[in-house]
């Protein structure tokens, strides 16, 4: 009969055999250490390879005293790969250590256990990594660091024709914002920066290089003014558009903005009609419920002013249906003539806002591109930063934003 020292001995020969399997290296024991599975590895070749240059040399220098490497856990007990590694001597690279098949040159994790800590990384903080597989804060940042370093001239190198430009805030704070470039074609992050003004977009542009940034067809963003000039300043050739999601978001301020002053404008039972009506008013008449519509129509009977500026806002709804970019502008101008007269200073300030910026707003039309899936990755990107309570180094809040987001 077998002990059961020698049947864990057995079980854990056969479950190290299914996690490890390497050429020219055989295991030859497998033990239980201190509350941890230690495998036994040793060579089954004469020759070495050079952790250098990567080639089969002959001439061995020494051997050095044995290595651990942590491997995937087994039936939940840590696991570690241990053996003594031979030097080499090279004429290329002089003397170095041998190259193991199942790990990285100066590094202490196999590498089916380095893709376990980045899958893992994306889905959680790292320090909660941290806490799972019982590693240091460092060990994990470093091993994302050189993922994204690896895969950075892989993504970035691919052919750019539209893209995305937008800001995300990651903290409290006015300078605490990063400039995030979007591919539309493969959506995807491309290319993160710290601040929000046109050197922030330039330094995108120097690394593209111009004969790349010549290649861009389209640009989305908001209206700001640094992204604009930037854009201008390196691919001229390109076609600016303005996100639709931001112009009805200034177009439902200006509502708001009204709303406000006629809260304050009349006292007694109109102030209570107009009051805790805001998202009644800024939300689209086709998605109210048969509730919400009549409490609708009582506060538009009770304030003649909400009644135009909710009417107006509806009706501009009317300029995304257009096709082209000039008839998307002769609607935009049509809507101006409905302002005449309604004294709703705000609406007006908003179309001059348009119009500054008309070319910009009317390419959507043809194009039909917006940053909506550039939004969603930022509330993606707020959230890996809740998780984690923020971040004091932006530089690896970018790190872990482009481990989440490449694949």
């Amino acid at each position: 009969m077998w002990t059961q020292s020698r049947l864990g001995r057995v079980l854990s020969c056969i479950l190290t055999e299914q996690l490890f399997s390497a050429k020219g290296w055989r295991i030859v024991d497998a033990r239980h250490q201190d509350g941890e599975v230690v495998v036994d590895v040793e060579p089954t070749r004469a020759t070495a390879v050079c952790s250098g240059c990567g080639e089969t040399k002959h001439r061995i220098h020494d051997v050095k005293p044995a290595r651990l490497w942590r491997h995937l856990d087994g039936w939940n007990t840590k696991t570690l790969v241990r053996t003594e590694l031979r030097r080499v001597r090279c004429r290329r690279c002089g003397v170095r250590v041998e190259q193991v098949p199942w790990a990285r040159t100066r590094s202490r994790f196999t590498h089916e256990f380095e893709a376990e800590v980045l899958r893992r990384a994306r889905d959680t903080s790292v320090l909660g990594v941290c806490r799972q597989l019982g590693l240091h804060w460092t060990s994990v940042m470093r091993l994302i660091e050189r993922w994204v370093e690896e895969s950075a001239e892989t993504h970035f190198r691919r052919p750019l024709r539209t893209i995305g430009v937008d800001e995300v805030s990651y903290g409290r704070g006015q300078n605490k914002y990063l400039t995030i470039v979007w591919d539309h074609e493969r959506a995807r992050i491309v290319w993160i920066g710290k601040g929000r003004d046109r050197d922030t977009l330039g330094g995108f542009f120097t690394k593209l290089g111009r004969r790349r940034a010549a290649r861009l067809n389209a640009v989305t963003m908001d209206m700001a003014q640094g992204y604009i000039s930037a854009v201008r300043a390196a691919a001229p050739q390109a076609t600016i558009v303005f996100d639709r999601f931001h112009i009805e978001r200034y177009l439902t301020r200006a509502l708001d903005e009204i709303r406000k002053a006629e809260l304050w404008r009349r006292g007694g039972i109109y102030r209570d009609v107009v009051r805790g009506k805001k998202w009644l008013l800024l939300r689209k008449y086709r998605r109210l419920t048969k509730r919400k519509k009549l409490d609708l129509a009582v506060l538009l009977q009770a304030n003649e002013r909400l009644f135009r500026a909710y009417v107006l806002k509806e009706q501009f709804g009317h300029v995304w249906t257009a096709r082209s970019a000039t008839t998307m502008k002769e609607r935009i101008l049509r809507w101006r003539k409905l302002l005449n007269y309604t004294r709703l200073s705000p609406l007006i300030e908003f179309w001059e806002r348009l119009m500054r910026h008309i070319d910009g707003v009317c390419a959507w039309a043809p194009l039909r591109l917006t940053n909506a899936a550039l939004e969603g990755n930022n509330s993606r990107v707020r959230g890996i930063s809740q998780r984690a309570h923020g971040y004091r180094n932006p530089d690896n809040l970018m790190l872990v934003l482009y481990h989440a987001s490449w694949r």
